[in-house]
C-alpha cells in the first residue's frame, strides 16, 4: 500500500489549534474557499510538483476545498465524503520533501494573493499552511 522507502518523520508534530482559524469560514464562505483551492490546483499543472497530482484534479479540487472548509470552521464535508482525513498518511505514497513543500506554498501563497480576503485573515491562514506542510514532509531532502 505504501511505497518501499523509509518515511521520514518532522521533529514538530502536526499543527495545533490556532486561534481565529476556526472563524474564517464564516468570514470567506463556501464559494470563496472553493475558489481559493481552484486557484491553487490551476497552478499544479505547471509547476515542479505537477507528477504528484493526477492529471485530472476534479475530484482533488473537491476533497481539498472540503478539507479546508471543515479546518476554517464549515461543515465537516471531508469526514463525511472521505472518512477520517489522517492526511498525512494519505499522502506516504508520495515523497515530500522541502523543496516539495516549499512549492506547494508558493502556489498556495499565489492563489491566496489575488484573493480579496482581509490581510490578517490571509496571514492567519498561510500560517496554518505553513504548519500544515511541515508535518507533510515525509522526506529528507
Amino acid at each position: 500500500m505504501f511505497p518501499e522507502r523509509e518515511i521520514y518523520t518532522p521533529e514538530i508534530g502536526p499543527p495545533g489549534p490556532m486561534p481565529g482559524l476556526n472563524e474564517l469560514f464564516s468570514k470567506w464562505g463556501e464559494e470563496r474557499i472553493r475558489n481559493l483551492v481552484s486557484r491553487f490546483y490551476d497552478r499544479i499543472p505547471n509547476s515542479k510538483i505537477y507528477k504528484m497530482f493526477p492529471k485530472e484534479l476534479t475530484l482533488a479540487k473537491q476533497k481539498q476545498a472540503d478539507f479546508i472548509i471543515q479546518i476554517l470552521g464549515g461543515p465537516a464535508y471531508y469526514v463525511q465524503n472521505w472518512g477520517p482525513a489522517r492526511m498525512r498518511m494519505r499522502h506516504f505514497p508520495f515523497p515530500i520533501d522541502e523543496a516539495a513543500r516549499e512549492e506547494w506554498l508558493r502556489c498556495f501563497e499565489e492563489a491566496l494573493e489575488e484573493s480579496d480576503f482581509e490581510r490578517e485573515d490571509k496571514v492567519l491562514f498561510n500560517y496554518f499552511l505553513d504548519s500544515f506542510s511541515k508535518w507533510m514532509v515525509n522526506q529528507k531532502t
